[in-house]
């Protein structure tokens, strides 16, 4: 691979990518997305995926010019298990249910109509994801299943339900140190990003599947049409993210508007001033105890004008240094 092509990698948490890169059908597409599994699922020895039949294998053709279509892969293995992997980047659509409910229509369809409940087949959902969705704990890699409430053994093995959140991941070892799961997710996280080159060479020096993967994404990288129908499709997710976020600080401005106004409307400096806080700690989460002394101590033309520029800051910290000033502090 030549440097030019390292420096213009694809990021493969592109869905169009991603899916370019793990289902093909070709044999080394094969090869990668097996040892991914394997790596992702912490399959050894006699538990290994050793095969795989593409369900729904990656055709350019079929996704050209559809920015809304959902790009994942889904396989069946040797045994007959169904797994589906998904590339997210956003939190879109309550994702916990949306991944249950991936379960539940891939556990449907590993049954006939003239077969029995037996021949159900277990089916595993594998989410790799850009954001935080878990907040109860701080592992990247969560799993579930269904289990009995207090004695939590399994009622069947069937549901299979994997997060693995990217914004929590940070390798634990060094290179040479790390687990093959830890090596894939970096690759993951760092592929694409400029000054990553050092580490991917070394990731494919220690690794075979990881080279073969550097090798097809430099491939797909290179590929102009495939190139510019991904940058299509990420214009496409950024611009309804930011029609997103535009319309709720446009909400989040209105209610601002309106509480100062119900403020003014009762006489009362204090109310305004909480009712300042609470808006924007919902803009910039918890607030510093010092910031919300100095916001109830000031005036009322201080805090009128703080909800004019509260826009225009971007953190918490440019509040405190313009109330500091007003205030002689």
């Amino acid at each position: 691979m030549t440097a030019g092509r390292e420096k213009h990698l694809l990021s493969p948490l592109i869905d169009l990518v991603f899916k370019a890169l793990f289902a093909r059908e070709e044999p080394r597409s094969r090869i990668i997305l097996i040892d991914f599994l394997n790596s992702l699922l912490g399959l050894h020895k006699d538990n290994k995926i050793t095969a795989i039949t593409h369900l729904n294998p990656f055709s350019y053709k079929e996704f050209r010019g559809d920015k809304g279509s959902i790009l994942d892969i889904k396989v069946m293995t040797q045994t007959g298990e169904r797994i589906n992997i998904e590339v997210q980047v956003n939190d879109v659509d309550n994702f916990r249910k949306r991944s249950l409910y991936y379960w539940a229509k891939m556990y449907s369809e590993t049954i006939a109509e003239s077969e029995t409940y037996a021949t159900l087949k277990k089916s595993i959902v594998i989410n790799i994801l850009d954001f935080d969705i878990i907040h109860e704990t701080d592992r990247y890699h969560t799993q579930y299943s269904i289990l009995e409430k207090d004695d939590g053994f399994l009622l069947v093995e069937d549901l299979e339900i994997h997060y693995f959140e990217l914004k929590k991941f940070t390798a634990q070892s060094r290179l040479g140190g790390m687990e093959s799961v830890e090596k894939w997710l970096t690759f993951m996280k760092e592929a694409g990003k400029p000054g990553s080159e050092e580490l991917l060479k070394e990731l494919a020096s220690q690794k075979e599947e990881l080279a073969m993967a550097m090798e097809i994404l430099g491939e797909i990288s290179a590929d102009e049409k495939l190139r510019q129908e991904a940058y299509a499709r990420e214009k496409a997710r950024l611009d309804a993210v930011s029609r997103i976020k535009y319309a709720e600080l446009k909400g989040m401005e209105k209610g601002i508007k309106e509480g100062i106004e119900k403020g003014m409307e009762k006489g009362k400096v204090e109310g305004k001033a909480e009712l300042l806080i609470k808006m924007v700690s919902r803009r910039f989460g918890s607030l510093p105890e010092e910031l919300q002394v100095l916001m109830k101590r000031a005036d009322d033309k201080v805090l009128d004008l703080i909800g004019e520029k509260i826009f225009d800051l971007q953190a918490p910290d440019d509040i405190l240094k313009y109330l500091k000033k007003e205030l002689g502090n």
